[in-house]
């Protein structure tokens, strides 16, 4: 398999809560930002929803198939499973003077309802601070 990254907007990014499994992944970097509509759950983390309208900031990180198939389960994802919470898709993220393809999971168009505000700075880090 190619090259995997991943952008993590919520409590995967650096000094948050679940940080840990991306320990051993490599930082492509720390400031970065993609399309996508963010919301808190109320449930100690964010959940994503796709907008061309709205920008989302997070990390890229490089991860290993392993280390993505720890993020699929934590985020509660199966290809091709219509009970997903959340859907993996590959979606350019911009960065410094570049941008990349990378994963984003967002939030299962039948989960909707745990959307419960809308974070308007986009940025998860901001809006705990």
């Amino acid at each position: 398999m190619d090259n995997i990254y991943v952008f993590v907007y919520g409590t995967l990014r650096k000094n948050e809560s679940i940080h840990f499994l991306l320990k051993e992944a490599t930082l492509i970097a720390r400031k970065a930002w993609t399309s996508g509509r963010l919301f808190d759950t109320g449930l100690g983390y964010p959940a994503l929803k796709e907008s061309m309208n709205d920008r989302v900031y997070g990390e890229i990180y490089l991860v290993s198939e392993e280390q993505l198939y720890r993020l699929d389960e934590l985020e509660d994802y199966r290809p091709n499973d219509r009970n997903n919470l959340y859907n993996r898709k590959k979606q350019v993220v911009f960065y410094d003077t570049d941008k990349i393809e990378a994963y984003l999971y967002f939030i299962a168009e039948h989960q909707e309802s745990l959307l419960k505000n809308h974070i308007e700075s986009g940025d998860w880090k901001l809006y705990t601070s």
